[in-house]
């Protein structure tokens, strides 16, 4: 049977892609790693699955190969099964974040999309949400961005370790805090300047700190500076001024703003509904990946570069 997309995962991530593909009216097939998982999809959706990983599944190469396949499986096994996919010569890949654990996976991914000519994009879906992306309307009308400070405290304390491999653990900023900081450099360039320093031994799990703070210079010339402490309160957000007024991401999904003169802050009333009718920004990361937008997705090769001021950050190198 011929398919437009292959959803690999069965998972709460794979679920938030397929009301997205359904809304869309993309003929997906989801290709579940368990018998459990796939089971649970099929008693909320009406789809086509199968369970047992693409190994279990080799008679799926006796049809055409979908030009699409999202990668939604747990974080340890994204690079393989990027892999798998380039393998079989599948044209355009969407693997969730971070694509790898370690910056020599996302670097073989990157070398193996090149050498195949493959289009392979990493699912930031902050990018897409309905508060950024009338801010970069509103940072184009105003000249530009002045400064950023950022903040990507996590919630640790509400952690179930259970549920995560070690190596998962080990490497959160890069797993979920680099959600924020893909975020900042999307909107104000990429450092070109990085003073970072990691501190605290709150979080055990985490060996390689748990107190982060910065500065430094991005490539368009904006100053930004950080602070996230894990051992103590606070959350993710974000901070941009223009020489007009300063905006709020705070919480990331949400828009505010101050006035020049003013110590109010704000909340802007915009139309939040696709954010609210799916999870937030996947709705128009999914349409942006099926007319190969690179030009608001995350690339690999962007990624890479990326990747590199994540380890920087964590204190990972």
């Amino acid at each position: 049977m011929n398919y437009d997309c292959w959803l690999l995962g069965a998972g709460n991530m794979a679920k938030e892609y397929v009301k997205v593909l359904q809304e869309l009216q993309v003929k997906t097939l989801v290709i579940g790693r368990s018998k459990k998982s796939v089971d649970d999809l099929l008693a909320e959706f009406t789809l086509d699955a199968v369970y047992g990983g693409l190994v279990s599944h080799k008679n799926l190469l006796e049809y055409p190969l979908p030009e699409f396949a999202i990668i939604a499986v747990s974080n340890e096994q994204l690079t393989d099964v990027a892999l798998q996919l380039i393998g079989l010569g599948i044209k355009n890949i969407l693997v969730e974040k971070p694509a790898g654990l370690h910056f020599d996976s996302v670097l073989l991914l990157q070398e193996e999309a090149k050498r195949t000519g493959i289009r392979l994009y990493v699912a930031y879906n902050r990018r897409f949400y309905t508060s950024v992306n009338y801010l970069k309307e509103r940072i184009a009308v105003e000249g530009g961005i002045a400064s950023v400070s950022f903040e990507f405290t996590e919630w640790v304390h509400t952690f179930d370790t259970n549920l995560y491999p070690p190596e998962v653990l080990s490497r959160l900023l890069i797993v979920n805090s680099s959600h924020v900081l893909d975020t900042v450099f999307h909107l104000a360039g990429k450092p070109r300047e990085l003073h970072a320093h990691v501190g605290g031994n709150a979080v055990v799990w985490h060996p390689a700190g748990s107190v982060f703070t910065g500065s430094g210079l991005t490539e368009k010339n904006i100053p930004f500076s950080y602070a996230s402490n894990w051992g103590a309160p606070g959350r993710w957000a974000i901070e941009i001024t223009t020489r007009q007024k300063r905006y709020y991401l705070k919480p990331l999904e949400r828009l505010a703003v101050q006035e020049k003169g003013s110590v109010q802050v704000n909340e802007m009333e915009l139309d939040y509904s696709k954010d609210i009718a799916f999870k937030p920004g996947l709705l128009e990361l999914t349409k942006a990946f099926f007319r190969n937008d690179a030009s608001i997705l995350c690339t690999i090769d962007e990624h890479v570069v990326n990747f590199e001021f994540y380890e920087k950050i964590g204190n990972y190198r």
